[in-house]
């Protein structure tokens, strides 16, 4: 049975950590990704928190695997804010569902957490690198480049949705971003708040089963658009 807003909290505010998955049709996916995390992520002891907008077996695959499922067909970005918020734990680490993120690299940004309150996982910096070539890693490399010259973000893989977050520094974003052009937003809070920003190099593979749900020419308009509105946040922000 799928859960309703506040029943999620496993063990209480007592966790300490909370993965958060974002899924829309991950069946096959997610069932291992959440074994793998537990296999790599065994001291920690996370729970499991599923915002799910499928419409095949996803749920049944995360709920069998252990995890809370909570319904929510938003956009991607919307529904990440609200799984922030919903979050019950210190931190809240968010990856991909689709296999594209390993669960050993989460490991990685658990062991950095004591150095940031926000750890990113990055393409582009040591340790680094991704197996998904062309066009798309080609935007995201124009689009950090961006970022870091116009906008001074405090990471330089402005796009990577994989992240440890502190949850109290975040569970008051409200970006304005609908979909995954929320990440630049959520470093511009981060950089608003004074947070300390953290990157670790994580490997970006192809998805496991199904198919890619994004968008590449509109995720790239998107976060352009986000670009020009960050700028005037934080142009904004100094000039007080």
């Amino acid at each position: 049975m799928r859960a309703c807003p506040g029943n999620h909290r496993g063990q209480g505010v007592t966790d300490r950590l909370t993965i958060l998955l974002l899924t829309k049709n991950e069946a096959g996916n997610i069932g291992p990704l959440i074994a793998g995390i537990k296999r790599e992520l065994q001291s920690a002891q996370p729970v499991f928190l599923v915002m799910d907008a499928s419409s095949d077996s996803t749920a049944q695959e995360a709920e069998q695997a252990g995890a809370t499922v909570i319904s929510d067909p938003s956009p991607y970005g919307v529904a990440l804010t609200r799984g922030l918020r919903e979050a019950d734990s210190e931190w809240v680490m968010v990856l991909d569902a689709d296999g594209s993120h390993r669960p050993q690299d989460a490991l990685k940004l658990w062991q950095a957490r004591d150095e940031a309150d926000l750890v990113v996982g990055s393409r582009f910096v040591a340790g680094g690198g991704s197996e998904v070539r062309g066009f798309r890693l080609w935007l995201s490399r124009r689009l950090a480049w961006l970022f870091s010259t116009l906008a001074s973000l405090p990471a330089r893989d402005v796009s990577s949705g994989f992240r440890l977050y502190r949850r109290a520094l975040f569970a008051d974003a409200s970006p304005q971003a609908r979909f995954f052009n929320v990440q630049p937003e959520l470093l511009a809070h981060a950089a608003l708040k004074g947070a300390r920003v953290k990157e670790v190099g994580i490997y970006y593979a192809p998805r496991g089963q199904g198919k890619s749900k994004a968008r590449v020419l509109r995720f790239g308009l998107a976060f352009l658009r986000s670009l020009w509105a960050i700028r005037r946040r934080l142009k904004a922000r100094s000039s007080t």
